[in-house]
């Protein structure tokens, strides 16, 4: 072994496996975050329309409340009329 050279071949080759073991456990860990990753994208996009249906559902209890509103006071205003009309 010369002055110049920092590792023998064995010490090389045993780091090379040592970098290959570890890139394989990195890229089992990526895969399951990229499958992770599209569960929670699929999560969330079913999260969404079920707020948006819910939104929508508020939206129309607000207004049968306001057509409601109308019709009672539709109601009233004959009624008014009515007991105008009658006392004449």
């Amino acid at each position: 072994m010369s002055e110049q050279e920092w590792y023998t071949n064995k010490e090389l080759y045993e780091m090379m496996v040592d970098l290959s073991k570890g890139l394989e456990t990195t890229n089992k860990e990526l895969e399951k975050t990229q499958v992770m990753i599209r569960e929670y994208n699929g999560l969330r996009a079913r999260i969404d329309e079920c707020e948006k249906k819910q939104r929508e559902s508020v939206g129309k209890s607000v207004g049968n409340k306001d057509m409601w509103g109308y019709v009672v006071g539709a109601i009233g205003l004959i009624s008014l009329i009515v007991s105008m009309i009658a006392n004449y």
